[in-house]
């Protein structure tokens, strides 16, 4: 098992380096992707979903950040993103996959979400127990009381077992993953690079398409 992890490794370094040199950047699959069996539902016909399975405490999502702000910024009209908090079965990420989708259903995820990786990662707060979150969203003006609430709703225990649910049908192992479309999913690759990967899919299931 770890020669094999090894060897993409090394396969990966020499792949991502020759794409430096290459005019048009050239994805393998089951190396920078790899085929969703048996595909899953996607989009609407004329339009791309691209999902995205974070954890707020994983140091790579933290760092894909920037490279996903930036494409999302610049990605096409058609293609829909859809951020979904990984369900692994440990209390601190669950709790923070509950916590997105509270914040969620109170309005405030999209000013919060970077805020609590920027306190997780740069600030090395564990926010890792309910009572730490609600310090740490007090301080940030969010109403603790509806939080709470929030965090009990039938709407946030349902999208966090879909959560659950969705992570099973594309087999993610890891964070984070971005799967397109229904039908591909990539992961474990440096920020620049998963990006690049996410829009040669794109590409790719759009020629599907028609």
């Amino acid at each position: 098992m770890k020669k094999r992890v090894i060897a993409r490794s090394l396969m990966l370094f020499a792949s991502i380096f020759s794409l430096g040199v290459q005019a048009e950047p050239k994805f393998e699959e089951d190396l920078h992707y790899f085929e969703v069996i048996p595909a899953q539902p996607g989009a609407e016909e004329g339009k791309v979903l691209v999902l995205e399975f974070f954890w707020y405490g994983c140091s790579h999502c933290y760092n894909l950040e920037p490279h996903l702000i930036n494409w999302l910024r610049n990605k096409p009209e058609n293609v829909e993103f859809v951020p979904i908090p990984a369900m692994f079965s440990r209390a601190n990420v669950i709790l923070h996959a509950k916590t997105f989708y509270a914040l969620k259903l109170m309005g405030v995820a999209e000013q919060m979400h970077v805020k609590i990786f920027h306190a997780m990662h740069d600030e090395k707060r564990r926010l890792d127990t309910q009572d730490a979150m609600e310090d740490f969203l007090e301080e940030n003006k969010v109403d603790v009381e509806a939080y709470r609430k929030a965090m009990k709703s039938f709407a946030v225990q349902t999208q966090a077992r879909r959560a659950a649910i969705l992570a099973q049908r594309f087999n993610v192992q890891g964070v984070p993953t971005l799967v397109v479309d229904g039908k591909y999913t990539t992961s474990g690759l440096h920020g620049d690079v998963m990006m690049q990967v996410t829009d040669y899919l794109i590409d790719r299931v759009e020629k599907e398409k028609k």
